[in-house]
Order: structure tokens, then sequence, then C-alpha cells
């Protein structure tokens, strides 16, 4: 299993302006749309996926888990997770 996280805009560090004119634009820096995906993985297929338009917390990943995942898994499973500390 693994959570990843897609903005909605993303910033260009290049741009197209006419010949002479600089290229301007400008970047709302506290506007954060996110969306975060948490799923599982099993045999190559994906399961168990769910979508979140906040962060994720360990409250959000406890109650996915608890109301998503451990429902969707067989009887006997091992579960792996990607921990990334930052």
């Amino acid at each position: 299993m693994d959570e990843s996280g897609f903005e909605s805009e993303t910033i260009r560090s290049h741009g197209y302006a006419p010949i002479g004119k600089p290229c301007i634009d400008s970047y709302n820096w506290q506007g954060k749309k996110r969306t975060n995906v948490i799923g599982a993985l099993y045999n190559k297929m994906l399961f168990a996926l769910d979508y979140f338009k906040h962060n994720i917390n360990s409250s959000i990943f406890y109650e996915w888990c608890k109301q998503t995942l451990i429902p969707s898994l067989k009887t006997k499973c091992v579960i792996v997770m990607d921990m990334q500390i930052s």
C-alpha cells in the first residue's frame, strides 16, 4: 500500500511571450488544491483505492485501513507499507 498526492496546478518554469516582451505570470502559493490517493496492490492489481481532497494524516490513514483496506483483504495476508520520513 502507498499514498500519493497530485497538485491541481503546476508551476511552470518557462513560458512564451512576444519577442521583446517579458514572460510574466503569477501564482497563488496559498491555494493548495491537492488530491491524495491511497491504494493497495495485490498480484499487480490495485484495490482498496480511495481519494481525499485534504492531506493524509494518521487518523485518516487509520480510518482508511479500518473501513476500506481490511474489509477487502483475504483471510491470510501480509501488509507491506511504504514509510517515507521527510
